[in-house]
């Protein structure tokens, strides 16, 4: 059987990084088995004590990102400590680097450095936008980068804070894609280099389909909440379903739970899915959600219940390793 969780087994990484991208990448590394040394300023990643704070004062979310990692402090301006960490990194697989562009190197540690003290080193950095960007140098949150990706404006206006992190944790997701393959390269060729990544690059890659549209001088409509098969409904006691009917069958179905066949043929008529949308809105409202749940549970319909994270966890523990699984298999 697979054991993915020793895939990495021997490989070492530094981390120097703050909040989720880096730290996301290093613990994603780590979930394979690589050994990881996170490397802190004085007083630690922000990330420990950022609100919300649980019964002993910490940040659930720091634990989660780097529970299995060896965490040092080092104050970088100190020459001392500064070569401690050069140490470190000459003989270290990957460094994970998530300080503003060109910290390192103003530190003295530059790229050229590091690769000539271990040329076997990949330099991964997860920057707030591209190198190639006009906005490079900027400081830049999740937020901002979801702004800027046009992801806050991909949805029904007018946009809203959103709550997933989203370009943090696919920016993480990146650079730890972008390690493997990167380990792969070096161990075929013996050369280590530099990769980048970063928020901005992770939230357009998310919103790919729309810019795309865009380019194409399209509008994005099918799966934005334009048609009424893919939208959310309001139940009657204020919770909400998600309705993901997009195929003729599971439509179908929708239409006959509500007593509406006469709307299957209607379901991409674009003149009337003002109509469709009411039609569903006031259907939804005469029931509540646990009551449309027992209602669509044996049909497989695409209908979901729109779950509070509280409810989502009782699913079981969370972590931030790969969302993966592997199984036994039947030897020939």
């Amino acid at each position: 059987m697979l054991n993915l969780s020793q895939t990495l087994r021997g490989v070492s990484v530094v981390e120097i990084a703050s909040y989720i991208p880096g730290p996301l990448c290093a613990a994603i590394l780590a979930g394979l088995g690589a050994t990881v040394i996170k490397i802190e300023r004085p007083g630690g990643d922000p990330m420990r004590t950022l609100p919300p704070l649980d019964h002993t004062g910490a940040n659930p979310l720091f634990a989660l990102l780097n529970h299995a990692k060896q965490c040092r402090s080092l104050n970088l301006r100190h020459p001392a400590d500064l070569a401690i960490l050069r140490d470190l990194i000459q003989s270290a697989d990957v460094l994970i680097d998530g300080l503003r562009p060109g910290a390192l190197g103003r530190l003295g540690l530059p790229d050229e450095v590091l690769l000539r003290d271990n040329p076997r080193l990949l330099i991964v950095a997860i920057g707030g936008a591209p190198s190639s960007h006009a906005r490079r140098d900027e400081a830049l949150h999740d937020l901002n980068a979801q702004a800027l990706s046009g992801l806050l404006a991909a949805g029904e206006l007018p946009p809203r804070v959103p709550g997933v992190h989203a370009a943090d944790m696919v920016s993480g997701l990146m650079a730890a894609s972008a390690v493997l393959a990167g380990l792969l390269a070096r161990n075929a060729t013996g050369q280590g280099g530099r990769i980048e990544t970063s928020m901005l690059a992770a939230a357009r890659w998310l919103n790919a389909p729309a810019l795309a549209l865009a380019i194409a001088g399209l509008a994005e409509g099918t799966l934005s909440g334009d048609l009424a098969c893919y939208r959310l409904y309001q139940t009657a006691d204020g919770r909400f379903v998600a309705v993901a009917a997009l195929e003729t069958h599971f439509w179908q179905r929708v239409c006959t739970v509500i007593d509406r066949p006469d709307l299957i043929p209607l379901q991409y008529d674009q003149s009337v899915q003002s109509m469709l949308a009411a039609t569903l809105a006031a259907a939804f409202r005469q029931r509540s959600l646990a009551e449309w749940m027992a209602v669509f549970a044996p049909l497989d319909a695409c209908v979901s219940p729109v779950l509070t994270p509280a409810e989502a966890a009782q699913d079981g523990p969370v972590n931030v390793t790969l969302a993966i699984e592997t199984r036994p298999t039947a030897q020939g």
